[in-house]
């Protein structure tokens, strides 16, 4: 019998290789994408902060501007790593309880919270849609010598939502194909002795 032949043949059922789960929240270059805009806004609104902080204790010269883009820039900064920060198992979370559940509960725990999840996300969007449209049809512009679009930083709401919405999707997803989706992802280097010992529940925590 040839090897073609033996990669066709169907294997029984007991002997297949049972399926393994793949890694929940590896996004590739989309997420470092993402991250490295909303680095890039966080070191801009930072390096405003420095520049108006040196500006008025050593010129004795404040800049309406620094204050309303450093806003701008934060806020968007926030609501652009929401999605990304699901993924990468960023988002706090209590498992004191569910852990102690039999597998079925963990399931149905894990399908509520990103239920409830996917709500919030979608009521977040939504309403935020109404605010965005009024400011753009008003032309309303910010108050500082920018006049930045108020539509424009409005916009970050609906995009953080959909973002959020998307990942709670996805975890609902692989909560019901394979298991935990909020399961943080292990570490590449070996944690410390002492936060690997309180794990392991060798000594408290504090």
């Amino acid at each position: 019998m040839m090897a073609s032949d033996l990669e066709s043949s169907p294997l029984p059922a007991a002997r297949r290789p049972a399926a393994v789960a793949p890694e929940f929240g590896r996004l590739g270059w989309a997420s470092r994408l993402v991250l490295a805009v909303a680095t890039v806004l966080a070191l801009a609104a930072t390096g405003i902060m420095i520049l108006e902080g040196f500006s008025r204790y050593v010129l004795n010269v404040s800049y309406f501007w620094a204050e309303e883009s450093v806003r701008f820039l934060m806020v968007w900064a926030f609501f652009l790593t929401l999605g990304v920060a699901g993924f990468r198992q960023c988002h706090i979370r209590t498992e004191l309880l569910v852990q102690r559940l039999p597998r079925a509960a963990q399931r149905a725990v894990w399908l509520l919270s990103c239920a409830a999840g996917m709500a919030f996300a979608f009521i977040l969007a939504y309403s935020s849609i109404p605010q965005v449209e009024r400011f753009r049809s008003m032309g309303m512009v910010s108050e500082s010598s920018l006049e930045l679009p108020m539509w424009l930083l409005f916009l970050a709401m609906p995009v953080g939502g959909v973002a959020l919405f998307l990942y709670y999707l996805c975890a609902a997803w692989y909560a019901w194909r394979w298991g935990d989706p909020f399961a943080a992802a292990p570490l590449d280097d070996e944690p410390d002795a002492g936060v690997a010992a309180a794990l392991s529940r060798q000594e408290p925590l504090l």
